[in-house]
């Protein structure tokens, strides 16, 4: 079965690390701090899906989604908020943004795998 290849965007180390590890049998993750990091990685990179925190310092998680969607190459992958936040308001700011969902923090393997096969299970 093909590895799907994931990217987790988070200025937590420890939350990378457990979504790395609850995906390391079914998944090729890459892990970045920032936005500027993950964005110099997609100038160079395709993934089948990014979870992308939405609190961090430099970028929020919607303006890394902003600059996702106007790259052409990387405009129709499936980008999945991970956040604290709940709000009906923030939901419906997600999805008109361009997300595609979110999960909210502290998340489970189970949720992680059920929003894979969802995004990208076809």
């Amino acid at each position: 079965m093909k590895k799907w290849d994931i990217v987790v965007v988070d200025d937590q180390p420890s939350i990378c690390k457990e979504v790395a590890n609850f995906l390391k049998d079914d998944c090729e993750v890459h892990a970045f701090k920032s936005g500027r990091d993950v964005l110099s990685y997609l100038e160079k990179n395709t993934t089948d899906l990014i979870f992308l925190d939405y609190y961090m310092p430099e970028m929020t998680g919607f303006e890394i989604l902003l600059q996702i969607r106007q790259n052409k190459s990387i405009s129709d992958t499936p980008v999945i908020f991970l956040t604290s936040e709940t709000s009906d308001r923030m939901e419906h700011e997600m999805t008109q943004r361009g997300a595609c969902g979110y999960l909210c923090k502290p998340v489970n393997a189970e949720q992680l795998r059920q929003c894979i096969r969802k995004h990208l299970a076809k």
